[in-house]
């Protein structure tokens, strides 16, 4: 191996880098900057199969979501054959409030077309590793000039071709970028691998959750399973129940705490409490962090009066995506932003009231009691208090918890140890972006 062990720096542009380094316009070094476009008839066209349309809520930073993916059919992706995506695509956002992020087009979406909210950076085979541009633009720096330009050109925040063909971009030799996306890429591949986990271990969840609660084969007195056994069955509001089961709305065992309208402070300070605004994973009840602020005590104290969450609480989303489902996070202590409630159970364990509310009745009774809008649907704080929860005796739930906790613990390890990576990940990227830290290069 060989590793460098004194590094010369220079002053440039984009600050000290190694001498060796070149600075290069992206421009210069892609076959392609663009940006999709709408496809006639926009969302009259769109499919449950087919040619899939990327969209900007399908790209986060070195992530991309497959929740709300559209499809194209052919003749429809054939009228966009010039915003095709090819394989090892960079997918950045260049318009609205997601502005700047950025990943990688995975494989097996392909064949897939952009919208006009995404442009395509395709770089030159021999110039610049994909992975390495990738991981460059979400580097915080980068991130920040992103975010400055796109605010820069009115109302609305946009990134221009031009602005992206200008930007300035380090480029070492293609072995060192080559190992510098593979070191980072390596701890996002350990990430990915603990959310599979973690999605298979719900699945589990799910499944002994529906055994118990939707078929209601749980294990009886007896030791068998309680319906199929000739177990009693009564008759209640969502259809029939065993018998000593109740039917209650959801006041009646969780508190409902409303932050529908809470707004952040005008001013934020830099030496105070951090506190966290989330946004939720439809698909996995998971959460994602958007937004931190940095406010003072009296204004943290004003912001979080009514919205304040702790581990084990459930929240919900009210508006755009409706009832999209997940859990606070172990060792959490903060607020929650605007459009989303939180449920903090009391009277059941919070992972029966999460799958509860996650389950196909859980749904109906969201759906029940969501507004239909003309724009947008709501499901506001009244009608999140209406929604219906079956209660199973004390004993039961008891049983429940303890054959689940297994898997939780698991998913809360591998949640864990996940922060911990993107913590390593997110220190490693602007140092070996600058060439603070160098990776050791293997002698050809």
């Amino acid at each position: 191996m060989k590793i460098v062990t004194k590094i010369e720096f220079k002053q440039t542009d984009l600050g000290t880098i190694p001498e060796e380094w070149e600075i290069v316009s992206l421009g210069d070094v892609c076959s392609k900057i663009g940006s999709g476009i709408t496809p006639r008839g926009a969302e009259k066209v769109y499919k449950q199969s087919g040619i899939a349309l990327i969209r900007s809520q399908n790209v986060y930073n070195n992530s991309f979501r497959k929740e709300g993916l559209v499809y194209l059919d052919e003749a429809t992706a054939r009228e966009m054959e010039n915003v095709a995506v090819e394989k090892e695509d960079v997918l950045l956002n260049i318009t609205g409030d997601s502005v700047a992020r950025c990943c990688t087009v995975p494989e097996e979406i392909l064949p897939a077309r952009v919208n006009q909210h995404v442009s395509i950076i395709r770089t030159d085979e021999g110039e610049l590793n994909p992975v390495f541009l990738r991981y460059y633009l979400t580097n915080p720096r980068m991130q920040a000039t992103m975010l400055s330009l796109g605010e820069s050109g009115g109302t609305r925040n946009a990134l221009t071709k031009g602005m992206i063909e200008r930007f300035l971009v380090p480029k070492p030799a293609l072995l060192e970028q080559t190992e510098i996306a593979r070191v980072l890429s390596n701890l996002d591949s350990r990430i990915e691998l603990n959310q599979q986990m973690n999605r298979t271990l719900e699945a589990i969840g799910t499944a002994i959750f529906n055994h118990w609660f939707i078929v209601f084969e749980f294990s009886s007195d007896a030791g068998r399973p309680y319906k199929s056994s000739g177990g009693q069955m009564v008759d209640s509001e969502i259809g029939q129940i065993p018998e000593d089961w109740k039917v209650a709305e959801l006041p009646k065992v969780a508190s409902v705490i409303d932050c529908l309208h809470t707004k952040k402070p005008e001013e934020c300070v830099s030496d105070f409490l951090l506190l966290q605004v989330y946004n939720i994973s439809v698909d996995e009840g998971t959460i994602d962090l958007t937004e931190k602020y940095t406010v003072s005590r009296s204004d943290y104290d004003a912001w979080t009066k009514n919205i304040e969450v702790r581990s084990g609480d459930c929240i919900i989303t009210n508006a755009g995506i409706v009832g999209a489902i997940a859990q606070i996070p172990v060792d959490f202590a903060g607020g929650i932003g605007r459009n989303i409630t939180a449920i903090r159970p009391e009277h059941v364990p919070p992972t029966y009231l999460l799958r509860y509310l996650m389950s196909n009745h859980g749904q109906k009774e969201i759906e029940k009691n969501t507004d239909q809008g003309t724009i947008f649907d709501s499901l506001n704080v009244k009608g999140i208090r209406k929604l219906r929860i079956l209660i199973p005796p004390e004993e039961i739930l008891a049983q429940f918890e303890l054959s689940s906790r297994p898997l939780r613990e698991r998913v809360e390890r591998n949640n864990l140890e996940n922060a911990s990576l993107k913590d390593i990940r997110d220190s490693l990227l602007p140092k070996l972006m600058s060439g603070k830290i160098r990776v050791p290069l293997e002698v050809r």
